[in-house]
C-alpha cells in the first residue's frame, strides 16, 4: 500500500472522529518508516481547549488512539503493518520527555547506590520509553516487574 493511499484513508478516519467529537481543531498526519517494514503513522491534533481529549493522565488520548487504530485496521490491507501515534497539543511528546528525564535520574541513582532502583508502576507505553531510553547504556539494564496495573521497571546497574 502506498503512503499516499494510507494518508488519504487516515485523513478520512480522523475527519470522521473529529466530526463525532464535535471539536474545532487542526491536525496533520505524517508517515515514517519504522523497523521491519512497519510504518509509523503520526496524527498531531492542535487547537484550543482540547484537554478533554487528553483526559486524566492521557487516558482519553490513549482511548482515541485505540479507537482510531481499530478503524484503520479495518480499512488497510491485512498485511499492512503500522503503529499509530496520536498526540493532542503536544501532550504525548511532553510526556515522553518527562518519562525519559525520570528514567535518566533513576539510572543515576542506581549507579550511585550500586543497587537496583524500582520506578513507580506505569502503563506499558511509559515502560517502553524507559527501556528504550536506557538501553543505550552498557552499565545499566532494565526489566519489567509485577503484574497488571502494578507493573513497573527495575533499573539495575551492571558491574562491567
Amino acid at each position: 500500500m502506498k503512503d499516499k493511499e494510507v494518508l488519504k484513508i487516515v485523513k478520512g478516519e480522523v475527519d470522521e472522529l473529529i466530526k463525532l467529537l464535535l471539536v474545532d481543531c487542526d491536525y496533520d498526519v505524517e508517515i515514517e518508516d519504522g523497523e521491519e517494514e512497519m510504518k509509523i503513522i503520526k496524527v498531531n491534533i492542535e487547537g484550543e481547549d482540547l484537554g478533554y481529549m487528553i483526559g486524566n493522565h492521557g487516558r482519553h488520548l490513549d482511548s482515541l488512539q485505540y479507537v482510531l487504530s481499530l478503524a484503520l485496521r479495518k480499512k488497510f490491507e491485512e498485511d499492512y503493518k503500522f503503529m499509530l501515534m496520536v498526540d493532542v497539543s503536544g501532550y504525548r511528546q511532553e510526556r515522553i520527555s518527562k518519562v525519559e528525564e525520570i528514567a535518566m535520574r533513576k539510572a543515576d541513582d542506581a549507579r550511585l547506590l550500586g543497587d537496583y532502583v524500582d520506578m513507580e508502576p506505569m502503563k506499558p507505553s511509559d515502560r517502553r520509553i524507559v527501556h528504550m531510553t536506557l538501553q543505550k547504556f552498557e552499565d545499566i539494564t532494565t526489566e519489567s516487574q509485577g503484574e497488571g496495573r502494578d507493573r513497573y521497571v527495575r533499573i539495575i546497574p551492571t558491574n562491567s
